[in-house]
């Protein structure tokens, strides 16, 4: 063989060996792809749900949710449920928890074959509706759940941040352990969350009181706090809401 066609032989198996490379390359990203977005999607997902109630209808809606509404929690785990009391009036407040979106979509789609959820339920409550919001939450970073097992009064707090949440993140969580750790025996935080789809820069926590007197107990506890001057800046506006539970909620 003759060196030009030995060079030409070796310059062709050398494109060949660059592209056996490039299609393994591509197949190992896109096995790391997908194995990110499995990581991802280990993550617990909760969507926490508002409904605003025409106000002549929000007698009807809580009856026919406390009859019918085994209907929707035969297909995902429904963490409370809550009529709002203070803070938004004819308002039913609920949190759900999915395994990742793709749980969720497998629920959603199986909702919409359910001919019982539809008819039974759904078809005769969405005039009595008139807003619903959502948004997508995950646990702060380092938090867990602490589920009461006795009854009470439940308080949604809502954080609306600016900046990054790197920049936030950290700090927030170091000022919910005080608000925890500060809180009497009488008040318990159940979850601390922030927004990953919807409204974005919201933080959540879920507080369980043993009467309505202990949200105003609460709020003088951690206005005594002392402030720490990052998480006052980032900090733009709250809300905070008086929840009672409905008879279909987990969390009594």
């Amino acid at each position: 063989m003759g060196i030009s066609r030995v060079f030409q032989h070796s310059r062709y198996n050398l494109k060949a060996w660059d592209s056996l490379l490039s299609t393994r390359n591509l197949k190992v990203a896109t096995s790391l792809q997908k194995s990110s977005c499995l990581q991802a999607r280990d993550q617990t997902l909760y969507e926490l749900r508002t409904y605003s109630i025409y106000p002549e209808k929000m007698k009807d809606f809580l009856a026919l949710t406390a009859e019918e509404f085994h209907l929707r929690t035969a297909h995902s785990k429904l963490l409370g449920y809550w009529t709002s009391e203070i803070g938004g009036l004819n308002q039913v407040v609920h949190i759900w928890e999915y395994d990742s979106l793709s749980h969720r979509s497998e629920v959603r789609a199986r909702l919409a074959n359910d001919s019982q959820w539809v008819g039974r339920y759904l078809s005769r409550v969405i005039g009595m509706m008139q807003q619903q919001d959502n948004v997508l939450l995950t646990l702060l970073p380092g938090t867990s759940l602490n589920l009461p097992s006795d009854q009470g009064v439940y308080e949604l707090q809502t954080l609306n941040l600016e900046g990054s949440p790197g920049l936030w993140s950290q700090t927030l969580v170091e000022r919910v352990r005080a608000w925890a750790g500060s809180a009497d025996s009488r008040s318990r935080m159940v979850g601390a969350w922030r927004s990953v789809l919807g409204p974005t820069h919201l933080a959540a926590v879920l507080w369980q009181h043993e009467n309505p007197d202990c949200c105003l107990t609460l709020r003088d506890t951690i206005d005594s706090l002392s402030q720490k001057e990052e998480m006052t800046f980032h900090i733009t506006g709250g809300h905070s809401k008086l929840l009672l539970p409905h008879a279909v909620s987990n969390l009594q």
